[in-house]
């Protein structure tokens, strides 16, 4: 069964970062869901999902919500 968190296909600044990050949350979502359906396995792919979110923006964006040369 494929979990995909993300919208892996989704990227058009074509940077290298954005493909790798997607693919490991895909990755690591892959394991979260072998576990028993629960609770705690939604939240944990919640928290993939919005983790691999946040590691996209601050490739382009800084603390200060400046855009980056990314």
């Amino acid at each position: 069964m494929t979990t995909d968190v993300t919208a892996k296909d989704f990227n058009p600044s074509n940077n290298e970062l954005v493909d790798q990050i997607k693919q490991k949350a895909n990755e690591l979502a892959e394991v979260v869901n072998q576990l028993p359906v629960s609770r705690r396995r939604s939240i944990a792919l919640t928290h993939v999902e919005t983790a691999s979110m946040f590691a996209v923006k601050a490739v382009f964006y800084d603390d200060d919500n400046q855009r980056t040369d990314a």
